[in-house]
């Protein structure tokens, strides 16, 4: 949106769109009776234009497209794309702009890298592998070799064991040097808007013909009576922790909460998890989840159903925290509580209302290019308020630059949608869970294979879990893949792989897979499309049919059908020599 002055002072907006060749076409709003003039700002200049043209169409050829970039005659922007935001969406989309010969600018006003590098994905990550090192080596003498316990004290070096991965991450992705690389121009520091092409940062005035918003999100604050007063960690400051607490209060059993809870369980702290749900993962399938409880449960872990904090409190340097499960009210005392309840968009300070973007307080509106309510600002991420994963931000920052740079619009597609949860065993998500297709009244049949028949995980000592799957019709469409097992994660990428591009259930369950790996457990249980498809009245009657009556006689009939068709085609050859 573009603003008009009337007689000086701001009168209405002015919708514009990119017009044919070099020319930008735009529409004046109406104005009011008695002004003579009216001037149309841009960026930081006005082209004062007569009233007596006001309702007309016009077409300024100075107005117009440079290279990628959009310039005005009187006011060229300085960037192409503004990006605010250096996390997983504004890095690459920086990196894909720059590549395409866009005029980029990052602006980053905290850490490089994110939530994903500084205090999610990487760190968290770090500490998972410490601790099922820790974990193997407890069970060693599972398969012969001597046990060895690891203490709380043992694992005192963990915390700096994960900050320095951080910065070996850091290192290896060299996320600056690439986006320079490519012609991007990094700025740290706070901006924000003053119109919808204009921001402000620090006293120096930028303007862009296009921004993305990839700010990112925050922990959510918790509303419990004494928790802010008696301190408690969230993703962003656990991972600064010196050592590893004798005792930990985990809110929350997404996610995060359960790979928290299972890290520093093995790593020794005394785990008490406090879930308001009925199950973990509450996105997650049933079965899955319910088997994941189990597990973690057989660890050591004390998770806690229908339950919430109502109340925290210091005694003697230690937290007590009272949890409310049902009609009762019990105390859990700890060293530490981490939370991992909710995320709210990092859009403070940002002006969106300056820049006519919309916020509803849990994400930014926009339609399905990822446009925001104003069309030539775009945001990506956290910022939309759902899935907020970092392989997801990579797919949305591509898809914005896409639809900035090239002519068209691409539209998500989050029917796929998949994720991983790193416990051990993983689960990973792809489609629909069976009470999803319950929901929407689909048809449909489930194929599982127990990896405790899955000869490389039964070698490994790791048979826990299952492939899950969904399909539906004659064909064997996929709705859903549900994995609860070692390696999860990397198992889902041949059904994303399938699923993504219409293949069915058959096409995995024939595709030849390696032995022994842990990936045949998908194949046996897509083969399982087959074995009831031939139990099935239709086709047990068929393959019967087909077995006593025409299986026998196959080699008569296939010589009776060939020589008949050598007869025919004698007969063929004779009738055209006569033709001729």
């Amino acid at each position: 949106m573009n603003t008009i002055y009337q007689d000086g002072r701001e009168y209405d907006h002015l919708g514009m769109g990119q017009g044919a060749g070099d020319e930008i076409e735009f529409y004046f709003a109406q104005a009011g009776r008695g002004t003579s003039t009216l001037e149309l700002a841009c960026g930081t200049g006005r082209l004062t234009v007569s009233l007596a043209e006001r309702g007309n169409r016009h077409q300024h050829s100075d107005w117009g497209k440079r290279g990628y970039g959009y310039t005005h005659g009187m006011a060229k922007y300085d960037y192409d794309i503004i990006i605010l935001g250096g996390g997983s969406a504004g890095i690459v989309s920086g990196v894909m702009a720059g590549a395409l010969g866009m005029r980029v600018l990052l602006i980053e006003k905290g850490k490089m890298g994110g939530e994903c590098l500084n205090t999610g994905c990487v760190p968290s990550k770090a500490l998972i592998h410490a601790a099922r090192v820790a974990h193997t080596l407890r069970t060693a003498g599972e398969c012969g070799l001597n046990s060895v316990p690891v203490s709380r004290e043992d694992a005192a070096g963990v915390m700096a064991h994960v900050r320095a991965t951080i910065k070996a991450v850091e290192g290896a992705d060299a996320t600056v040097k690439l986006l320079e690389d490519n012609g991007v121009e990094i700025r740290h520091g706070a901006a924000h808007f003053t119109n919808p092409h204009t921001l402000e940062m620090g006293g120096e005035t930028l303007t862009g013909a296009n921004f993305i918003l990839a700010t990112g999100s925050s922990p959510a604050p918790l509303d419990v009576p004494g928790l802010a007063e008696a301190g408690y960690l969230t993703n962003q400051t656990v991972f600064d922790l010196d050592a590893i607490p004798e005792s930990l209060l985990v809110i929350g059993g997404g996610p995060n909460g359960v790979e928290m809870a299972q890290a520093f369980r093995r790593l020794g702290s005394h785990v008490t998890l406090v879930q308001n749900r009925e199950r973990l993962l509450p996105r997650d399938d049933v079965a899955l989840s319910s088997a994941l409880a189990g597990i973690l449960r057989r660890e050591g872990i004390d998770i806690r159903f229908d339950a919430r904090v109502t109340s925290v409190r210091v005694e003697d340097g230690r937290r007590v925290a009272t949890v409310t499960q049902g009609d009762g009210d019990r105390e859990v005392i700890c060293d530490e509580i981490l939370s991992t309840v909710g995320r709210v968009p990092n859009t403070g300070g940002l002006g969106l209302e300056a820049a006519g973007v919309k916020f509803d307080g849990k994400r930014v509106q926009t339609d399905a290019a990822l446009r925001t309510t104003t069309s030539h600002i775009y945001a990506g991420g956290d910022l939309l308020g759902h899935d907020q994963f970092s392989h997801l931000a990579e797919y949305e920052a591509k898809l914005i630059v896409r639809n900035i740079v090239f002519p068209g619009t691409t539209r998500t597609d989050f029917h796929i949608d998949p994720w991983a949860t790193f416990t051990d065993p993983e689960v990973a998500h792809l489609g629909l869970t069976e009470e999803e297709a319950k929901e929407r009244g689909l048809a449909y049949e489930v194929y599982a294979q127990p990896f405790a028949q899955n000869d490389r995980a039964i070698v490994e000592g790791d048979a826990q879990g299952f492939v899950k799957i969904l399909s539906s019709g004659l064909g064997g469409k996929i709705l859903g893949v549900h994995i609860l097992g070692p390696h999860a994660g990397e198992l889902m990428h041949e059904w994303i792989l399938a699923m993504q591009h219409g293949h069915s259930i058959r096409d995995v369950a024939d595709l030849v897979h390696i032995y022994p790996t842990l990936s045949m457990a998908s194949q046996h249980a897509a083969q399982r499309w087959y074995e009831r498809k031939g139990q099935e009245p239709l086709a047990k009657a068929a393959l019967g049919a087909y077995v006593k009556g025409i299986r026998p006689h196959q080699t008569a009939l296939a010589l009776g059908l060939a020589g008949a068709g050598l007869g025919l085609a004698w007969a063929r050859r004779g009738n055209s020599r006569r033709d001729r």
